[in-house]
This record gives C-alpha cells, structure tokens and sequence, in this order.
C-alpha cells in the first residue's frame, strides 16, 4: 500500500514540473515573437478605429441626403402612420368614410392598405353612386369588404332583384340600409327569400314589402328567425296568421332576444290582461322594455286610469301608454303631473 502511493506521488510530481516547464517556454516563446516583429511600432484596435473613422460634430450642418430614412413602422391598426402617403386613405377620407370605425377591426386594416383607389377603389364608388347610394363613405364603414367583391357579380346581383319585379326605388332603398346585401351571394339571397315566403306564406309582392321595409332581416340569422317564430306559435300561443301579420306590422320583433320579447308579452297578457288580439294589432309594443311599461301601467293603477279596453270610457292606447316622454304621458295619458310620477317612482 506504502509503495503505490509514493508511486502515485511521485507520477504527480513529475506533471506538475512538466505543466511548468511548458508553461516558461511558452512565455519565453511569445516574448521572442513581440521582439522580433516590435511591438512598440503595432496600433491597437482603438487605434485602428480611430484611424479609419472621421468623426463630425452634431453641430455641423448636415450636407448629405437623408430623406430616405425614416422611423421604422411596426404592423399596427393605426391609419395615422399611412395617411400621408397613401391615396386610397386621402380619397376615402374625401368620401367620408370613418377611418375610426375600420381600425376597430383587425382584419379591414391590411385589406384597405393594399387596395390601389384607381384599380381597387373608383370603379366601386362609381357603381354605388349610379345605384343611387348617396352617402357612399357611411356604405364603406359598414361594409369595406364591398371593395373586394367583383363588379360584374354586383351587377349580377342587382339584376337579380329586378328580375324579381323589384323596382329601382325598391333597390335603392333596400342597399344603403343593408350594405351587406350586396356581399351576399345571389343563391344565398334567392334562398333567403324564399325560406320567408314559404315559412310565413308571403306573396311575392309582400315578400318584396317586407323587403323593402326591413332589409337587413333578410341575411339576418334564420336559426334566429326561426327561434323567435317558435317563441310566438308556441310560447305565446299565436296562430299562423297572426305571426305573418306581426311580421309585416314589425319585422324588427324577428331580430329581438326572443326571451325579451317573451317576458314583455307575459307582463301585457297576464298581470295586464291585454288580450292576444290587441297585441297582435300593435306589435310594436313587445319591442318596449318591461320596466318601462310596469312603471306607467302602475301608475295609471293607481289613480284609477289603467283601462285598455277600447269599447270602455278612458280608454288607454297602447303605443301611449309606451311612447313620448314621461311629461308627455303624464298629461296625455295619465292627467296627472310629472312630479306625482316622479313621487311614484321613488316609492316604487
């Protein structure tokens, strides 16, 4: 054991001199080189850059063109940083088009970006214009992708309509109130249409009134449409007739939460026992809020006023219990000041 660690020792020994050895002659060896080549007479790299930079002073007056450099523009929604320099941005501000309004939505703003006015952009508000759009820049904020559509598919889809004994009064009144119609297919449009007319037993000539009075119902949600008709036929109890009427009186009440709708109705039917029939000839009434009409019906309550029945003495129409202010049914409807209203509704 004694004799392999002298052994191990000595091996250790014998390497540290060796490291050392190497270790001098190394730095004897680069000692010799600095000599030989003069050190004293190498530039450092400082040196080096100094040499070969010439400096100028911010002071001086700058003599060289810069007028390509700019700030560098990350992707952003912002139209500010491209105004000045593109056309489309100018000609659409000159159309009224709210700029504003577009940059809320992430994916208009490249879009717009790389449209060219005269190729992308002026054949489009040309055909608007003849098609009798008159605030074309408000059409654009709320369908910019109008200007990605093919022209010659626009025009297929206004002959369409004509071809379904729309008149040009009726299209000029039907696209600027759904600026989205002309996005939409000609199949998807005829589909639309027809899903009304057979749903509601429409005749072509109330299928283009009904048209005409609500366009943008027409490429509403259907699965929307649908459960709102489910609402009235089976949770109201109206009958088929009486759905295709209210249609035609509000097409509105077809694109209302129907569980809005629904609880309106109870409060009219049941705590006010207006029947279905009244509701049916004013069915703008379950467009109105709830509150709005427990407020003003209990009121009326209580001074002795709340009668509906237009066969009886003081009667109560509907729409005024409803509609104007709450002066204005506080001395049409109510006979009664608007500060006795205003004591009702803190006790309320």
């Amino acid at each position: 054991m004694l004799n392999m660690l002298l052994q191990r020792f000595k091996l250790f020994h014998n390497l540290r001199r060796l490291s050392h050895t190497q270790s001098e002659d190394l730095k004897q060896s680069f000692q010799t080189n600095n000599a030989t080549c003069g050190e004293e007479h190498l530039p450092s790299d400082l040196q080096i850059v100094d040499n070969q930079t010439k400096y100028q002073s911010v002071l001086e007056e700058c003599t060289d063109d810069i007028s390509h450099v700019a700030t560098y523009l990350k992707p952003t929604f912002n139209f500010a940083a491209y105004i000045n320099k593109s056309r489309t941005l100018q000609e659409l501000v000159k159309l009224n088009v709210d700029l504003s309004v577009l940059e809320k939505k992430p994916k208009v703003v490249p879009f717009i970006l790389k449209l060219e006015f005269e190729k992308d952009v002026k054949n489009h508000v040309i055909f608007l214009s003849e098609l009798g759009v008159e605030n074309i820049g408000n059409f654009i904020t709320k369908n910019p992708f109008i200007l990605k559509e093919d022209l010659e598919n626009l025009k297929i889809r206004i002959n369409y309509l004509k071809s379904k004994h729309f008149t040009s009064d009726m299209i000029t009144s039907i696209i600027p109130r759904n600026p989205i119609w002309l996005s939409t297919s000609t199949q998807d449009i005829d589909s639309k249409l027809g899903f009304f007319q057979r749903e509601f037993q429409l005749s072509g000539k109330e299928v283009r009134a009904l048209a005409v009075q609500q366009p943008r119902l027409i490429t509403y949600s259907l699965q929307h449409v649908k459960l709102n008709t489910f609402a009235f036929k089976e949770e109201m109890g109206l009958r088929d007739d009486e759905v295709k009427s209210m249609l035609l009186k509000k097409p509105n009440l077809f694109m209302k939460l129907h569980t809005n709708l629904l609880k309106t109705f109870e409060f009219l039917h049941k705590k006010m026992n207006i029947p279905i029939e009244r509701i049916v000839e004013v069915p703008q009434i379950l467009t109105c809020r709830v509150f709005r009409i427990r407020q003003r019906h209990l009121f009326l309550d209580t001074l002795g006023r709340a009668q509906y029945n237009p066969r009886k003495p003081n009667y109560v129409p509907l729409i005024g219990l409803v509609s104007g202010s709450d002066v204005d049914f506080c001395r049409d409807i109510a006979k009664s000041s608007v500060q006795d209203f205003n004591l009702f509704l803190k006790s309320f």
